[in-house]
């Protein structure tokens, strides 16, 4: 058995993911991509599903969110997650750095009526509410990666704190082999393994939940969405635009059929949730 500090010691070493500026500006990195995605899906249509999904369908059933809940979404994108959990809830707190990304949260609240979801524009670094939440949440967000950011979050909850991350296996067929192509390998600051997340909350002596969920998908993607969204993606990796056009055709010659990419995508991931020592806020 090793200690936390060998925990943090081997977690730090597979995320290197830096202090807290260095975090913030790497984030600042993913901006434009983030910001492309959302620009997309602007005039898509919207509703919220009829049926929960799997995390939030869970997480109902096992009374992890409650109707009279205050729910933290951080990291909460273009607020998927926060729109539907706010159906289960008394309120939800959507923290998220991208201002895009929030324009579009708000437009999707509009669209199906939500009144009880408050987007928060900021970096989780820097983030200090009045308050605690009865439920604080985050999935796949890279900010939550050391046993401090554990215990910030924590200090923010009164009941159940919960984590989604991704678990071994995961990949995303096209995206994997480009980048492969190109050389890129993974940098620092990438989200959190599950394995990291359970074996830190171990050693604090909490008493950690699991509940895994595999998705599997196939669906064409139109070679004119490769080509706007790619370059803007390979950029966050130092890749110039014209080496990603000339790439990108290149590929596309070799794999596209009849105008499409036919990609294949599964996704691991674990819901990881504890309940908090009593304290006293703040």
């Amino acid at each position: 058995m090793y200690t936390l500090e060998e925990c943090e010691k081997l977690w730090d070493e597979a995320g290197k993911h830096g202090a807290a500026p260095e975090r913030m500006a790497r984030a600042r990195r993913w901006f434009p991509y983030y910001s492309y995605l959302a620009g997309t899906m602007k005039n898509a249509p919207y509703s919220l599903p009829e049926q929960p999904s799997p995390f939030v369908d869970f997480m109902r059933r096992e009374n992890i969110l409650r109707d009279t809940d205050t729910l933290l979404d951080i990291g909460a994108g273009m607020g998927g997650f926060s729109l539907e959990a706010s159906r289960y809830c008394r309120s939800v707190a959507a923290l998220e750095p991208n201002g895009d990304c929030l324009g579009l949260l708000r437009q999707r609240a509009e669209l199906c009526g939500v009144e009880n979801v408050t987007p928060v524009e900021g970096f989780w670094e820097t983030y200090s509410p009045e308050e605690a939440f009865d439920v604080t949440f985050s999935a796949m967000c890279p900010a939550i990666c050391n046993v401090e950011e554990l215990q910030k979050m924590e200090a923010m909850t009164k009941r159940t704190c919960c984590l989604v991350a991704v678990t071994r296996g995961s990949y995303e067929k096209h995206r994997k082999a480009m980048m492969q192509e190109l050389g890129i390998r993974p940098q620092g600051g990438m989200t959190t393994e599950a394995i990291h997340y359970i074996n830190a909350l171990y050693l604090l002596g909490r008493q950690v939940n699991i509940h895994c969920v595999t998705t599997r998908a196939s669906y064409p993607v139109p070679e004119t969405r490769i080509l706007e969204q790619y370059p803007i993606y390979f950029q966050i990796f130092g890749i110039p635009e014209e080496k990603s056009a000339k790439f990108l055709k290149d590929y596309l010659e070799r794999n596209a059929v009849g105008g499409f990419l036919e990609d294949e995508v599964l996704l691991n991931q674990a819901l990881i949730y504890w309940d908090v020592p009593e304290k006293k806020w703040p």
